[in-house]
């Protein structure tokens, strides 16, 4: 083998192993995000859970309101059965607790076909990697 086609076979290298860190950037750059999904699907779970205590009471309700920084106040629920729900786009809608509920579970449902989907693209990444690490592999073995 010439020394040119070794520099062509060493450059043929280097770019495949840019490209396999580039690969290895966007790869964790999706698991982070679908942690930050798994965050907000299980503060969902949270909220769910809350609203269907409160469709289950009659009447007004005592309860502890978090105003941030671990600071909780105590508070007097007068109607448990309607809620202030945000639908989007900083819009706040008055739901009945069962809509309320209905609303959450979509957000969860639309959040779970996020991290599938994001689950998929992962998957293509690490083939399209073992892929160049295979490719690498052989030409480092023509060597």
């Amino acid at each position: 083998m010439t020394a040119q086609q070794q520099e062509e076979i060493a450059r043929k290298v280097q770019e495949r192993l840019l490209l396999l860190q580039q690969i290895q950037s966007e790869s964790e750059a999706i698991q982070r995000r679908i942690i930050e999904l798994e965050v907000v699907q299980s503060e969902l779970d949270r909220t769910i859970e809350s609203l269907e205590y409160f469709d289950s009471l009659d009447g007004s309700v005592e309860a502890l309101m978090n105003l941030g920084g671990g600071v909780f106040a105590y508070v007097d629920v007068k109607d448990s059965k309607k809620m202030l729900v945000d639908i989007g786009a900083g819009v706040i809608v008055e739901k009945e607790v069962k809509d309320a509920i209905e609303t959450l579970k979509k957000k969860k449902e639309k959040i779970q076909q996020s991290v599938l989907k994001f689950e998929q693209i992962l998957q293509q990444l690490a083939a399209q990697a073992e892929r160049i690490q295979a490719e690498i592999a052989e030409m480092t073995k023509e060597r």
